[in-house]
């Protein structure tokens, strides 16, 4: 596993010394039942440390994680680039965890158990529960093309995707060869159909094109080419109208073609052929190709299906305002495994963390659930070498007031490039460490307004007396 120096500093000081400088001792490891248990060490482990400094460590907490490195998706394509480094894109997934939090050893949950408030890890191990919080994201789901993990793990083969394989070494830099090894030929970008983790957030088609529009008149790529993009469905932003409208206008406008209604479903490595399967009539036709991008396909957890937990889609079935489980009342949903009506990313995960937080606290407390969240997310778009807009958005096809801004480049779209290569990677850690609080103060945690008639009982006295209040809003 590869850390960088800021990631061991940090990776060591929890649990190693906790309770040698102060009276309180980390929750242990192996007890039967815990208050709140979440299921997931990206977001997850964030709300874990939100949630035990707000309730100033009232609460027992055991986060499960089956993975040690966590992939920063949301700078994945300047990390394309190599604008920013493997130590930054892959983090230590235990750098989310405070010294006080207990977790499971990258032992992954099997079943869950909501008519008896339990998990089972893979283990055989059983764990009770008060509160769950299910922070899963989606599930990878490559072998829904046959083939392409072989090839994409090929250093040679020119197959690529939006994750780095796990059996990589440290020097091994095939994700930067999709932008600069593209010579002649035939380039296909696959997207998945709907629901996939990256919508948006992984469509770098903008930025290889500009690459290679520069290759080409620098005599460096050969004009005899052509770029495809391959997609299953109707929309390339399923529940915002304008920023659809934004990338099939400038697709146009750009030169580069879209094939509808396809979908990829095989790869032959020693061939270099891809096969494609009509989605209606599942009609399928084989293909040549030089160079092919693939977003990865995600299918449901079967341990979120097996319970009930689910929707039609494979995504847990939440309430869209208070991220409450529509069947189970102490069951909350955070990030990309929630089927919201909004475009699941990073930074929309990020903008339901206090949601989450305060209401898991209110429901503990027998309170009424205050905290609504508005479908908020905040996605980056590159749009060339060192151009970048976002797309931001809310529910019911609202924008933000930023929504697309300066998304014709200029100075301003550079501004934003600069800017999100420069500082994003560290405020990735930030947020890690509890450094950043997130929305909208940052630095300090977010109340909600109380319903009317219920006073405010969560004082100065509470931070100075902690464990002495019931709740905390």
């Amino acid at each position: 596993m590869l850390i960088s120096g800021m990631q061991l500093r940090h990776s060591l000081t929890p649990r190693f010394f906790a309770g040698v400088f102060n009276k309180r001792k980390p929750t242990k490891k192996d007890l039967d039942h815990y208050d709140v248990v979440v299921i997931g060490c990206n977001l997850g482990g964030v709300l874990s440390r939100q949630l035990d400094k707000v309730s100033h460590g009232k609460y027992k907490i055991m986060v499960v994680l089956d993975q040690n490195i966590n992939q920063i998706t949301p700078i994945r394509q300047i990390y394309e680039q190599q604008k920013t480094a493997k130590t930054d894109f892959l983090l230590n997934a235990k750098l989310s965890l405070n010294m006080y939090t207990a977790h499971s050893d990258q032992v992954g949950c099997s079943t869950i158990l909501p008519e008896e408030n339990a998990i089972v890890l893979r283990n055989g191990r059983r764990i009770g529960y008060n509160q769950l919080v299910v922070a899963m994201g989606q599930q990878v789901n490559y072998d829904a093309i046959k083939g392409f993990e072989e090839a994409w793990q090929d250093f040679d083969s020119p197959v690529f995707t939006n994750l780095d394989h796990p059996s990589w070494r440290s020097s091994n830099h095939k994700y930067t060869r999709w932008h600069y090894n593209f010579n002649h030929g035939e380039a296909y970008f696959c997207i998945p159909q709907f629901p996939f983790s990256g919508e948006v957030e992984s469509y770098n088609f903008f930025l290889s094109q500009r690459i290679w529009e520069w290759q080409t008149a620098n005599g460096r790529q050969s004009p005899i080419k052509k770029f495809t993009i391959i997609q299953p469905n109707e929309r390339f932003v399923q529940y915002n109208d304008a920023g659809d409208s934004f990338f099939k206008e400038e697709l146009k406008r750009r030169n580069i073609n879209v094939e509808y209604g396809l979908k990829l479903v095989e790869v032959n490595k020693q061939y270099n052929t891809a096969t494609f399967e009509d989605v209606k009539t599942g009609n399928r036709q084989t293909r040549n190709f030089n160079h092919l991008y693939a977003v990865a396909p995600t299918k449901a957890h079967e341990p979120l299906v097996k319970a009930g937990l689910t929707t039609s889609k494979g995504l847990l079935d939440v309430n869209i305002k208070t991220l409450q489980h529509n069947k189970y009342k102490n069951i909350f949903g955070l990030g990309d495994v929630n089927d919201l009506p909004t475009t699941n990313c990073f930074w929309a995960g990020f903008h339901q963390l206090h949601v989450v937080r305060n209401n898991i606290e209110r429901n503990i407390a027998g309170k009424s659930l205050n905290a609504e969240y508005d479908g908020y997310s905040k996605v980056p778009i590159i749009l060339g070498q060192n151009t970048l807009t976002f797309l931001c958005h809310k529910y019911n096809n609202e924008n933000a007031w930023h929504n697309l801004y300066f998304s014709n480049g200029g100075f301003l779209a550079a501004l934003r490039y600069y800017n999100w290569c420069k500082n994003f990677k560290k405020a990735f850690i930030d947020i890690y460490l509890e450094k950043n609080w997130g929305p909208p103060y940052y630095k300090i945690k977010k109340s909600f307004k109380l319903p009317e008639g219920e006073k405010d009982d969560h004082g100065f006295l509470s931070k100075l007396l902690p464990g002495k209040k019931d709740s905390h809003h």
